[in-house]
């Protein structure tokens, strides 16, 4: 009987399971200082406040205006298109497409729970042009989400915005979620007395898919957020545990990085479901912004969907190099299944196939692939979800949250930080003639001319 939460099965990353390359218990031990030293640091940004995404699931304060507003939005607009991108889009990007209706788009507006919400998060010219010129802007809220309200991509598209709205329309019709104090969009919610929400200065825009970043469209989509937060706050209370053996959180992130030091840097999520593939662009960001820290250390994640990178990335997994970890996410109960018609049975290629369910094709292609990487002695975890329903994705979004966290501080880094992308904002700037940005501009000037040598045309 399947369970009724998230399971977390670390088996096939075992000495036992998979030979020489799975972790002994003699591994496990050699963790056990640094895990009780990360947990120490945990605990002491909660108490002090600091660890702002850990209490998001059951701050009423925080999420209920942000509920409100999204169902207001989904009653009163017929479209929501989030102007954000990185963590201001990817968490609630994720939420929807795993529990929105799939091609609910398609659908009048009678038959959908909520509203069409578009997420243009890159500032490509092409994408944002064709979403503009389809919509009627007379039905449609502009969703503003940038925590430093800087964020050049996010402005650049309000601009274009307000120019096809006119200053008024603007008004009624956007709707800012940043910084409640500073940065230059607050300072225009201000002046213009704009709607607004806040995002805590103690979240990071990663970590911010429980704040009104994520809350809001999600709610506007119609999808069930307050399940969602029942199910990470259920996680919570599971990645309390200080013990590595207990705590799934903790257990995840200590594999990940016991694999790190032998060399496994490369991290695959591979969710089969077609409704997690968003997910794994949301975890490729969690986790690379928040470990990439180092030269000498910081994981690469990648995202892969199965059953359909069986055709792509299988074949490297199972016989490239032994530098990669991955986590499958299996699905118990799929949300709708379909019976394979029986036909051609005196072929054997078909036959087999009759009188099963797609569903249990799916399973079966998860459970044999990380079968057949364990014979060859390639490690894998894999997370169990009851279904694919607010509840369970709320605990799986929670899990990742905690384990980065920790995972950090097993590293030696700050998971909360990401200065390395610091340097391509100024020289943007500087290329776009920013004023303030003139060292930065001499930065450029003085970098070498292309080799011409190397240049084909």
């Amino acid at each position: 009987m399947p369970s009724s939460r998230l399971v977390l099965d670390a088996s096939l990353a075992l000495e036992g399971q998979i030979g020489v390359h799975g972790l002994s218990a003699g591994d496990f031990t050699s963790l056990e200082e640094a895990a009780e030293s990360a947990h120490r640091k945990l605990w002491e940004l909660r108490g002090s406040g600091a660890l702002g995404f850990w209490s998001l699931p059951d701050d009423a304060a925080i999420r209920d205006p942000a509920l409100e507003l999204g169902e207001e939005l989904a009653r009163r607009f017929e479209n929501v298109v989030v102007l954000g991108i990185g963590g201001s889009s990817l968490g609630a990007k994720a939420v929807i497409s795993a529990l929105g209706d799939r091609f609910g788009d398609l659908l009048p507006r009678s038959r959908r729970s909520g509203a069409r919400v578009f997420f243009p998060d890159n500032s490509d010219p092409a994408t944002f042009t064709a979403l503009l010129e389809r919509l009627d802007l007379g039905s449609t809220c502009f969703l503003v989400i940038t925590k430093s309200g800087s964020t050049a991509e996010t402005l650049s598209q309000l601009l274009v915005v307000r120019e096809r709205l006119g200053s008024s329309k603007l008004i009624q019709q956007t709707v800012a979620i940043t910084d409640p104090e500073e940065g230059p969009l607050r300072r225009i919610v201000r002046e213009e007395g704009w709607r607004s929400l806040p995002i805590p200065p103690s979240v990071g825009g990663r970590f911010s898919v429980l704040t009104a970043a994520g809350l809001v469209p999600i709610a506007a989509a119609g999808v069930d957020a307050r399940s969602l937060c029942k199910g990470a706050a259920e996680m919570r209370e599971r990645c309390e545990a200080p013990s590595l053996r207990k705590n799934p959180a903790y257990l995840l992130g200590g594999i990940h990085r016991l694999f790190d030091r032998r060399g496994r840097n490369i991290h695959v999520l591979f969710p089969y479901a077609d409704a997690l593939r968003d997910v794994g662009d949301w975890f490729v960001q969690l986790w690379a912004e928040s470990l990439g820290k180092s030269e000498t250390v910081g994981p690469t994640p990648l995202r892969a969907v199965g059953a359909t990178d069986q055709h792509s990335l299988l074949q490297l997994l199972a016989q490239g190099p032994q530098d990669k970890l991955v986590s499958f996410i299996g699905v118990e109960e799929p949300a709708t299944d379909l019976e394979i018609p029986r036909a051609w049975t005196e072929h054997e290629a078909f036959a087999y196939l009759g009188g099963k369910t797609l569903g249990r094709l799916l399973d079966a292609e998860r459970q044999g692939t990380a079968a057949a990487l364990a014979e060859g002695g390639r490690p894998s975890v894999t997370i169990r979800l009851p279904r694919v329903d607010a509840r369970s994705v709320g605990e799986l979004l929670f899990l990742w949250e905690a384990a980065t966290a920790f995972a950090g501080f097993l590293y030696g880094v700050d998971p909360f930080n990401q200065p390395g992308v610091e340097a391509s904002k100024q020289l943007t700037q500087a290329l776009l003639g920013r004023p303030g940005s003139e060292a930065h501009a001499k930065r450029l000037a003085a970098r070498p001319s292309p080799d011409p040598a190397f240049v084909l045309d």
